[in-house]
């Protein structure tokens, strides 16, 4: 904690007009499989010095991120090797940058505190600690529901992560938060172009359940054998959690008053106007108890809240942290990224439907359960593609009637909002490396998508 509060007096002593100092040390243990089998196992032990200063509005941050830096601890919250020595010839170096980088005119400034904060349940779990080799059981456990399901091979990775983040600010910020987490992602393959993917994600491992994303990856894979191409067109369009997920973290930036204030979100000048279908309510949580990314504070140290950015279809805030939010002439929403305001959990409000009600009444669909590489065509308008992966089947006549291939997503975001039609009460957690800002979503139902061919 000492080295945390001599960065920022130092800073402040050397003519910095803010500075803001997080120290993290974590401890990740990876467990990697291919092929049905446990591929690579590692741990990586680590502090990470982040510090972030505003030098006559000249804007620069860099780590201390080398681990020698740590002592060899087994345990999170072991210190660090840092001498002030060594802190006075980095911020010397920092600052030698900071003088000739142009100013940022409109930056603002950090949040001034010091503030008071509440716990959030289900952050921590010291379960999570002593995993040993229940995580391998995981794995095989896992492994074995999707075979037992029709999957004859399979390949993922599981996490297990304990950090503690320690805050220090020259806005008066002293604090720290601890955490834990556990993530499992698993594809397993029926054959070649018969594949389904699954996710499980928490903090606390009680509301962890790997075998369940493997059973489920199972039966997905088994459901789409033998797929047929599909045919470009019009379709009401049902998502699969993973997909609303991919969907919905990509349009995230849209949402960030740095992107609007770039030219970059298709949200411009929309706060008060409708958006999306009426059905639509979405949320950032950074306070959703068991939220991946849930936390007592931002990256200011502001403390975090919940944000509804689009009620009942109607935008009614971007996403700010301080200084973004004094040009705006509003109050921060606690989502720093001192740079770059950005989600913490990403919710999709629950909706009354279930999934055979939405096959059921579509005529003529498709039905995608993963998607990847979703790109923009045009940031500002929304544009984008997306193209499935894994199971992905033609509804005909209010039913499944055959696994299908070939097909791209190619529309627009708003669009996409706007032609919600229904969302699934149940919802889950997504977070892998294609969705990197968890979402919490269930199945939603999108009325007259664009479809075309991405194979001959």
């Amino acid at each position: 904690m000492e080295i945390g509060k001599y960065i920022v007096d130092k800073a402040s002593k050397l003519g910095v007009d803010d500075a803001v100092v997080t120290i993290t040390p974590s401890l990740t243990k990876q467990i990697r499989f291919a092929n049905n089998e446990i591929t690579l196992s590692t741990i990586w032990d680590t502090i990470d010095v982040e510090v972030f200063l505003a030098y006559k509005k000249r804007l620069i941050s860099s780590n201390l991120n080398n681990p020698s830096m740590s002592e060899t601890f087994s345990s999170i919250g072991g210190g660090t090797n840092l001498t002030k020595d060594d802190v006075d010839k980095f911020l010397g170096r920092m600052i030698k940058i900071a003088k000739v980088l142009a100013p940022k005119e409109d930056y603002h400034g950090i949040a001034q505190g010091p503030f008071k904060y509440n716990s959030i349940k289900d952050l921590h779990d010291k379960k999570i600690e002593n995993l040993g080799e229940k995580t391998v059981d995981f794995v095989e456990d896992a492994i074995d529901a999707a075979m037992n399901e029709g999957a004859k091979r399979c390949a993922g990775v599981l996490y297990s992560n304990l950090w503690e983040e320690q805050k220090f600010t020259s806005g008066g910020v002293e604090a720290s938060d601890k955490g834990s987490s556990i993530n499992f992602s698993i594809r397993a393959f029926a054959e070649k172009d018969a594949s389904g993917h699954s996710v499980s994600v928490s903090r606390i491992l009680n509301r962890f359940d790997a075998k369940k994303a493997g059973a489920e990856a199972g039966a997905l894979a088994r459901q789409s054998l033998n797929p047929v191409l599909g045919e470009s067109g019009k379709y009401d369009v049902i998502f699969g959690p993973m997909v609303a997920a991919n969907l919905l973290y990509y349009m995230s930036y849209a949402f960030s008053a740095f992107e609007v204030d770039s030219g970059m979100s298709f949200l411009i000048d929309k706060v008060g106007k409708k958006v999306g279908n009426e059905k639509v309510t979405l949320v950032d949580d950074g306070r959703l108890a068991n939220g991946f990314e849930s936390g007592m504070f931002d990256q200011e140290g502001v403390p975090t809240q919940t944000t509804k950015i689009i009620e009942s279809g109607i935008l009614k805030t971007y996403l700010h942290n301080t200084s973004t939010a004094k040009k705006f002439k509003v109050k921060t929403t606690a989502n720093a990224g001192i740079i770059y305001p950005q989600p913490k959990n990403i919710i999709l409000e629950s909706g009354d439907s279930k999934l055979e009600e939405m096959i059921s009444e579509i005529k003529n669909g498709v039905y995608i359960t993963n998607v990847w590489y979703t790109r923009f065509a045009n940031y500002r308008t929304g544009d984008f593609s997306t193209i499935p992966r894994d199971a992905m089947f033609e509804i005909k006549n209010g039913k499944i009637a055959r696994p299908i291939k070939g097909l791209r997503l190619s529309d627009n975001m708003q669009h996409v909002l706007e032609s919600i039609h229904a969302i699934s009460k149940d919802s889950k957690t997504i977070q892998w490396w294609e969705v990197e800002i968890p979402v919490v979503t269930g199945h939603v139902l999108c009325k007259g998508l664009n479809m075309t061919k991405s194979a001959k």
